[in-house]
């Protein structure tokens, strides 16, 4: 039996994206040219492709929302950059084709109720999520989104679903990568600076930063914990460190915010960034660049991320099932002036 002719089909016979079909279906044609017009309306034509009469049924069904779900204690858990740059590329692509964004920030004692009334209400066609917490939380908190049958795309984290895919960055080779810079410096005591609530992308972090110093002897890693994610709190921790244990002479830290803190104890204690302590940071956030003296950090790209997580989806809605498993993004060392 042959196989149905989807959208896909026509976006990779015209060579064109998936949204470019979609703009000539709905007679969206100011944005491109005449010539790509006319070889998408030939590629219909000679695929013979046809909206299917019942997948139109089942879409005009659907809510046209895609959400945002994340468990995220903090009261201003949309300022945190990451989740700027996330939500940042996936409304890029969703106002490309239409559809509304439905954001939710869920406490972590209420998750696992809210997680099962928000799937099972349908208010949105799929989700990207990001989840933290412990390992054992979160996974509670994926298969309540498997049964419910919602399509899903987590965020630094792997499902094992046939409606949830992912997207990741690799956190523990940039950790290690940027352990082994602050040893190339001769730097003999590295420690961690780490968040409280537990993310998977800093649990991965962490375990990068663990392997890089086993390379190199079994050296004992030194791993503290900020209870209050920000950059005052971390430099309360920092400022107790480095007067307690002056030997630590480099800092990887969990994310910039935490190494905008560590960096600005540093400078409290007398301390000269990069001469007596270094500091690495972690996601290259904008502000990365312009602190004093500007920050080294592991760079991801975020803002691709959200895209790549939007366009899955929509895939999704398109071919009802997921292209790829997983989408891995690099992270990239940017050297600047504090390692």
């Amino acid at each position: 039996m042959k196989a149905r002719t989807t959208m896909r089909d026509v976006a990779r016979q015209a060579g064109v994206s998936l949204q470019s079909v979609s703009n000539v279906l709905n007679g969206r044609n100011s944005q491109m040219s005449e010539e790509t017009r006319k070889r998408i309306l030939a590629s219909i034509q000679e695929l013979g492709y046809q909206p299917d009469s019942q997948a139109r049924g089942l879409r005009s069904q659907r809510t046209n929302t895609v959400a945002f779900l994340t468990i995220d204690p903090a009261t201003r858990f949309l300022a945190d950059p990451f989740h700027v740059a996330i939500l940042s590329g996936m409304v890029d692509v969703l106002r490309e084709r239409d559809y509304a964004m439905f954001v939710q920030g869920l406490e972590p004692d209420s998750a696992g109720l809210a997680f099962q009334r928000l799937a099972h209400q349908r208010r949105f066609d799929g989700a990207v999520v990001h989840l933290s917490g412990p390992k054992e939380s979160r996974a509670q908190h994926i298969e309540q989104l498997e049964r419910s049958g919602c399509p899903f795309v987590l965020v630094q984290e792997r499902p094992s679903a046939s409606t949830a895919s992912c997207v990741l960055a690799d956190d523990h080779g940039g950790a290690a990568t940027a352990v082994s810079l602050l040893l190339a410096r001769g730097h003999q005591r590295i420690g961690f600076l780490a968040t409280a609530r537990s993310w998977p992308a800093v649990d991965a972090r962490k375990a990068g930063y663990e392997q890089a110093l086993r390379a190199v002897g079994n050296r004992k890693p030194d791993v503290w914990n900020v209870e209050h994610e920000s950059i005052e709190g971390a430099r309360t921790v920092m400022e107790d460190v480095l007067a307690r244990v002056p030997s630590i002479t480099a800092f990887l830290c969990a994310n910039d915010v935490l190494a905008v803190g560590a960096l600005q104890a540093a400078k409290q204690l007398g301390r000269v960034v990069p001469s007596n302590v270094a500091i690495v940071g972690f996601n290259d956030f904008e502000f990365a660049r312009y602190v004093d003296p500007p920050l080294t950090t592991v760079s991801l790209p975020a803002y691709e991320m959200g895209r790549r997580s939007a366009d899955m989806l929509l895939e999704f809605f398109e071919d009802g099932k997921f292209s790829t498993q997983e989408v891995l993004f690099p992270a990239t060392l940017v050297e600047r002036g504090t390692a």
